[in-house]
């Protein structure tokens, strides 16, 4: 049990050193990253089995590294004024983003014929598991506040 509360200490304080200062999204992000290291552990293991549990960790980690960016995007301190020279480099990292996105499923369905049914799955369940952590999370804050 202390090993299991100390990895998330552990990923929380990586979380924070990285930009990650919100409790609420900080939950967020960590549960993704968990889900997801524990489903593509769990698929590189069942591969021969069941492959489909691969390319479902493969969606979770779409999703996670999509939230991931989010976080890190809006939670930058100091974006009070928006240039036009912020808004170029914003516009070709999340372009950049877009274009990785969408080489990684091409090359996922296309070359190593992935079940799409796997992949969409992962980033759903990956959009589910952020929208409850953040709730719970935020709901916990609240409560502790009043």
């Amino acid at each position: 049990m202390a090993d299991k509360k100390n990895m998330i200490h552990s990923l929380d304080a990586w979380l924070w050193r990285r930009g990650i200062d919100h409790p609420a999204v900080r939950v967020m992000v960590r549960n993704e990253i968990l889900l997801t290291a524990l489903v593509l552990l769990l698929g590189a293991a069942l591969f021969t089995v069941a492959p489909w549990v691969l390319w479902f960790g493969v969606g979770l980690a779409i999703m996670a590294w999509t939230f991931w960016g989010l976080a890190r995007f809006f939670l930058r301190r100091g974006l009070g004024d928006y240039s036009t020279a912020f808004l170029r480099i914003v516009l070709i990292r999340w372009v950049g983003r877009l274009v990785l996105v969408g080489g990684i499923l091409y090359v996922s369905l296309i070359i190593y014929q992935a079940p799409v049914f796997a992949l969409v799955g992962g980033m759903l369940a990956g959009g589910m598991c952020a929208l409850v952590s953040f709730a719970l999370a935020a709901r916990a804050i609240r409560r502790s506040a009043q």
